[in-house]
């Protein structure tokens, strides 16, 4: 290579270095600006354009009857929220300030409803749902008076039927935050805020209805506004559920109890000259051959849509006042009580079944009999003379009772046989039923070991640690301290009407999906009472004759019911210095069963006298007659 070739490889390598030094330089340049110089704007920047995780949460699934007809559905909810996490404590006061009147409340209202600690520090708190539309129109045009105030629309629950089968569907509300990791909400990974069912339907199947929450990733700047969508998870909805439901006799059933107590309160009671108070009372229809409930009220009910989008405290404390009679509590599953003359049947059934009774016998039935120290007296004053076993049943003679339930009584002094407790086991009481909706009573079955209980924890209300014949002898009648529910002796009788099955009462019928797939819910376990069938026959026969020419043959003689056959039982239960319970409880047709209805009036009267016909009406709805107008029957037992 020669010295000008030379050179010039000099001269350009010389040039490329000063060219790579200078680009050095700049980057180096660049970079102290970016990190020393610039450092505030862009960290100003990085704080104006946040990451924000939003939850959807899913449409619920639609609770239908059994003929598809819609119990629940879904709605859109405008709902308006406030960031606090985005604001100073003067700008959220100022923000609260100006929101109050706009929607409508008070600014101790909002600030209770932002003091919500279950949600997440980030996430925007609800303050108000079911805004009106031209009240979120206003927000937005308005929206530099109300920064960091969000309005979006989310799913809600609406009732097309109104207040039907309240206490069966349920309500909804936010988990709570103990519940979060309850094992039942674990699972389906909820977190605080999620909307769960909080009882009956909603609560029983609520894995179900629930879906799967949705997510939405947004980029948003310092005031809040939305800058783009970086991802989404679509929300999925639940299931729909069929239930075993049939809202028009639902809907019969209800109008015909609440007519029933209305008719009652004009009802004098003779023992002591006032009117019946009739305050509430429940009724239960169901299916006698697969234990499906058909229809189920309770008065006084509620309103499920007051809950749509949370209560306030005020309300939901007027929902649960005594004077107000606890609307809430669902009578036919929540409640029990001596269910009086209807739980001759147990004690009829464990005569027969022990050899203590036949009904090719006859019995007395005098006003009263003496029992060790004790008289006990027959709802009728006179002497009835010798009665067949099915006037017994029929006229519900608590003299020929009583001795039945004496004899029971010798048997466990011999023994310590419990005749009587077991045989109301065998039939389902003492124990709850099984249904799926939630806070089902057991009711009671007392015996020796429960009065030794209750004496230890109550000496002063139960001196007496010895079971004495008394016991015995009030419970042959149904009074004392057992204790039922409806649907616990709706489910009894069922069992006699169809030859000896208690089935478990259920509610849900199938699931379907948005394509219509549908998935039978497999039916409850049933299992057999172990009562002969002889002795089922001959409850079955007399049960036919208190309709006919017994306590409840005012309400069912001169009925279209009459046409199909009715068998049933009344029965009163005296409870301390209230007024008399009224129970009634039934199955139709006689010869061939396929409905129970039982029903329960507080303080209402007596059982042939207001029980009997409401149901009575409610078995007109069912086979479609002509609804009658409810009248009072005779006031026997």
């Amino acid at each position: 290579m020669n010295q000008t070739t030379m050179g010039a490889t000099r001269l350009r390598l010389a040039f490329l270095g000063a060219i790579f030094a200078s680009l050095i330089f700049t980057l180096a340049l660049r970079l102290y600006f970016l990190q020393v110089l610039n450092t505030a704007e862009f960290t100003a920047g990085a704080e104006r354009n946040q990451i924000r995780l939003v939850p959807e949460e899913p449409a619920r699934g639609q609770i239908l009857d059994r003929n598809g007809e819609v119990l629940v559905t879904n709605g859109m909810s405008l709902v308006v929220s406030i960031g606090r996490q985005e604001l100073s404590a003067e700008q959220l006061e100022d923000v609260v300030a100006r929101l109050a009147p706009v929607l409508g409340t008070t600014v101790e209202e909002l600030n209770k409803r932002l003091d919500d600690k279950t949600l997440s520090a980030f996430t925007p708190v609800p303050v108000a749902e079911n805004v009106p539309e031209d009240t979120v129109i206003y927000i937005r045009e308005h929206q530099d008076e109300f920064p960091k105030v969000l309005t979006t629309a989310q799913p809600t629950r609406v009732y097309p039927q109104q207040k039907l089968a309240s206490h069966v569907l349920g309500y909804l509300g936010e988990i709570l935050p103990e519940q979060v990791d309850d094992e039942r909400y674990k699972e389906l990974k909820y977190r605080p805020g999620s909307i769960i069912g909080r009882g009956g339907i909603e609560y029983a199947y609520e894995k179900e209805l629930h879906g799967s929450e949705g997510l939405r990733k947004l980029e948003v700047d310092s005031s809040g506004e939305v800058r783009r969508v970086l991802g989404r998870r679509e929300p999925k909805k639940g299931l729909d559920l069929m239930t075993t439901l049939d809202a028009r006799i639902q809907k019969v059933t209800e109008e015909s109890l609440a007519q029933g107590l209305e008719k009652a309160r004009t009802i004098t009671d003779a023992e002591r000259g006032v009117k019946y108070p009739a305050p509430a009372g429940g009724a239960v229809v169901m299916d006698p051959r697969s234990g499906e409930v058909i229809a189920m009220a309770s008065f006084p009910d509620y309103d499920p849509g007051a809950f749509v989008g949370g209560i306030s405290q005020a309300e939901y404390d007027e929902l649960t006042r005594d004077d107000t009679g606890q609307p809430l509590i669902n009578r036919a599953i929540q409640a029990s009580y001596p269910p009086g003359s209807t739980f001759k049947t147990v004690t009829a059934a464990a005569a027969l079944e022990t050899g203590v009774a036949a009904t090719n016998q006859r019995y007395a039935c005098p006003g009263s009999v003496r029992i060790a120290d004790r008289t006990f007296r027959n709802w009728k004053t006179t002497d009835s003379g010798m009665l067949t076993f099915n006037q017994s049943m029929a006229d519900s003679c608590d003299t020929v009772f009583y001795d039945w339930g004496l004899e029971f009584y010798r048997t466990f002094t011999r023994t310590k046989t419990e005749v009587l407790q077991d045989y109301a086991r065998r039939f389902g009481f003492g124990d709850k039923t099984g249904i799926e909706i939630p806070f089902e009573k057991a009711g009671r079955v007392p015996d020796e070991g429960w009065l030794k209980r209750v004496n230890k924890q109550l000496p002063e209300a139960f001196p007496y640690a010895t079971w004495l014949p008394g016991y015995t002898v009030n419970m042959s009648i149904g009074q004392g301290d057992i204790l039922a529910t409806p649907l616990q002796l709706a489910n009894h009788y069922a069992a006699i009407a169809n030859g000896g099955i208690l089935h478990t009462p259920h509610l849900g019928l199938k699931f379907m999906d948005d394509t219509e797939e549908v998935r039978d819910i497999e039916p409850p376990k049933s299992r057999s009472v172990q009562i002969s069938p002889a002795t089922l026959q001959a409850l079955q026969s007399s049960l036919e004759a208190v309709t006919t020419v017994g306590t409840a043959a005012g309400t069912f003689v001169n009925s279209p019911l009459n046409s199909i056959g009715v068998a049933g039982k009344t029965g009163t239960a005296e409870i301390g210095n209230n007024h008399p319970y009224a129970w009634f409880a039934a199955y139709a047709p006689a010869d061939d069963p396929q409905y129970v209805v039982a029903v329960i009036l507080e303080e209402g009267g007596h059982g042939g006298e207001t029980a009997a016909p409401i149901a009575g009406r409610i078995l007109e709805g069912i086979f479609e007659f002509p609804l009658s107008e409810i009248k009072p029957g005779p006031a026997g037992d």
